[in-house]
């Protein structure tokens, strides 16, 4: 597992899945193995078979927030903003204080036209990760 995160840590998203796939390979169920896999996948614009990995982290475990975040991102990834709103709502209120789920929140609900509402979890992101938004924020402007 190192290994890969280190790989994911170098932007070497194909290293790190090859890894993770390994690993998967005796346990499938590994559930941390699959939320990497599905990240690495995320960045490498493979969103069905992230959103494979992601669903079955959350299907594993239903209580972590963090593994609806990814869902949600991948849904959005994918224009399916109702699904991805309703992972990221999930996200939101496991962990209320993740700033990262607040701001893909934001997002998601910017896209199904509800502006007040995203404009409520962008200012609730700023407050949990003001850097991580603002990162987001000018990477956007650039596209």
């Amino acid at each position: 597992m190192k290994s890969a995160l280190k790989s994911i840590e170098e932007g070497d998203f194909s290293a790190a899945e090859a890894l993770l796939s390994d690993l998967l390979l005796h346990d499938p169920e590994l559930v941390e193995a699959l939320f990497f896999r599905a990240y690495s996948r995320l960045r490498q614009l493979r969103n069905d078979e992230a959103l494979q990995d992601a669903q079955k982290c959350v299907q594993l475990r239903p209580e972590n927030g963090i593994f609806w975040m990814l869902q949600g991102e991948i849904h959005l990834e994918k224009s399916d903003y109702v699904t991805a709103h309703q992972d990221l709502r999930r996200a939101c209120e496991l962990e209320p204080d993740n700033g990262r789920a607040l701001f893909w929140m934001g997002k998601a609900s910017l896209k199904i036209g509800r502006r007040h509402e995203a404009s409520d979890y962008f200012e609730r992101a700023l407050q949990f990760e003001r850097d991580y938004v603002m990162s987001q924020w000018m990477a956007e402007q650039l596209q």
